[in-house]
């Protein structure tokens, strides 16, 4: 659970368009303990205020992400983790369609503004402590653009195991997955502890996360061979 008043503070930079929100954004986050540094309505208008400018962590409404090059930039420039920030509600219904691309450029995180207010600031510290966190409701975006796991990973794991991850990359929770392979929920649970052993990872966010950069890398050698 985050505590209002965190061991360090987090420096945060705020990137929406809506200006209430902006500064509801601002209120949740400096009353858990953040410092909130920098508030802006556009990734431009970020770009020409960076200077001298420090952050753990930059959210940004993801419908402001249309040129190419800033998220790095961000990056490059403030060493943040960047959050992307969208709404799953049925009246938005938001959806990271350019995720892989996101990704690419460094973005690692993908937040639900629909989810309740524990389950997202968790998550915004994952990011600040260099995580890569993809919402529930997002990480289904990602599993429809891309094959399935790197095969390699067979050699490390069984096959029951395998079974597992490509349902967490998924996005199922342990019990969806136990009913989509018979098992009880402990089982799934003790099949992923030993799968995160075996990868060496934390959390299923994190598996998540392995899994995306282990898909990029079977994209880029695909690209690489693919002819001129």
């Amino acid at each position: 659970m985050i505590q209002e008043n965190q061991a360090e503070t987090i420096k945060a930079i705020i990137v929406h368009p809506c200006e209430i929100i902006r500064h509801c954004i601002t209120a949740l986050l400096e009353k858990h303990g953040y410092e909130v540094t920098l508030i802006v309505d556009s990734c431009e208008a970020l770009a020409r205020q960076l200077v001298n400018q420090t952050a753990e962590v930059i959210l940004i409404h993801y419908s402001q992400c249309t040129s190419r090059g800033l998220i790095t930039q961000f990056i490059d420039k403030t060493g943040a983790g960047i959050a992307l920030l969208a709404s799953s509600d049925s009246y938005h219904h938001d959806t990271y369609k350019d995720m892989m691309e996101r990704v690419a450029e460094g973005a690692t995180g993908f937040l639900d503004m629909d989810e309740p207010v524990n389950t997202f600031l968790s998550e915004l510290q994952d990011i600040a402590s260099g995580d890569v966190v993809i919402s529930k409701k997002f990480v289904k975006n990602l599993s429809k653009k891309t094959g399935k796991v790197d095969e390699n990973l067979e050699e490390a794991l069984s096959k029951r195991e395998m079974e597992i991850l490509e349902l967490v990359a998924e996005g199922d929770t342990n019990k969806e997955i136990g009913e989509e392979l018979f098992l009880s929920e402990h089982t799934v649970k003790v099949h992923l502890t030993n799968i995160l052993s075996k990868l060496n990872l934390k959390n299923r966010q994190q598996a998540v996360a392995y899994i995306i950069r282990k898909r990029m890398m079977m994209e880029s050698v695909r690209e690489e061979g693919s002819p001129a």
